[in-house]
């Protein structure tokens, strides 16, 4: 037993060590390019460690993967507005749009980075699970989801989602200015999701009372 268990770790170890090295490569590989921001190239090998990790696979072609990374970090919200077309920049790394399509898709879906739209069709990213931005703003409405049900607990308040997301949109991206103005909308609809998830309870308590008070 505690053989197998040793060559599951020397496996582990060594597919590890194969990821390093490969990320190694691909920073090297980015480098090159005139285009790249340095200051993006740890965040952009970090998303290839861990779709190499999450996936257990090598794809055929990593630089390109590279590259996807790349343009995946480059377009965070904040980045607002970069409105740099497809083929302009696929023409800076010498790869077809079609390619950098395949290779966003398929870092995207594994790693369940979001993706939302500009009013002009334009492309932005981020990571629910590691973003700041989202992070706090994931706080704030679940701090405020808490407080109106607790209202409606104690002095039966009711609770309206759209209401309350609009205020929350106010205070996020107008008051704080986390993510553009811009992208108000866009962010609206991902506020609204949180504020659905965390009513959860407070649709329970509703259906409670109907059925058992008058």
């Amino acid at each position: 037993m505690m053989e197998l268990i040793t060559q599951n770790q020397e496996i582990l170890n060594t597919k590890d060590k194969i990821n390093i090295d490969l990320i190694k490569d691909g920073r090297e590989f980015l480098e090159q390019f005139k285009e790249i921001n340095h200051d993006l190239l740890m965040d952009t090998v970090s998303i290839i460690y861990r779709y190499l990790r999450t996936s257990g696979k090598i794809p055929y072609n990593l630089y390109k993967f590279f590259i996807a990374a790349y343009y995946i970090v480059s377009r965070h919200p904040l980045a607002f507005p970069d409105h740099t077309s497809k083929k302009d920049f696929c023409q800076g790394f010498g790869i077809e749009p079609s390619s950098l399509d395949y290779s966003v898709d398929k870092i995207v879906k594994t790693l369940n980075i979001v993706r939302i739209l500009d009013d002009k069709n334009f492309p932005y990213f981020f990571n629910p699970k590691s973003d700041l931005g989202i992070k706090l703003t994931r706080n704030i409405v679940k701090s405020k989801v808490e407080k109106v049900v607790m209202n409606f607990l104690l002095y039966n308040q009711p609770v309206n989602a759209q209401i309350l997301s609009e205020e929350l949109v106010t205070k996020i991206i107008f008051e704080m200015k986390l993510f553009p103005e811009e992208l108000f909308r866009q962010f609206y609809e991902i506020i609204f999701n949180f504020v659905e998830s965390d009513l959860q309870d407070y649709y329970g308590y509703v259906q409670l009372q109907q059925k058992y008070f008058i």
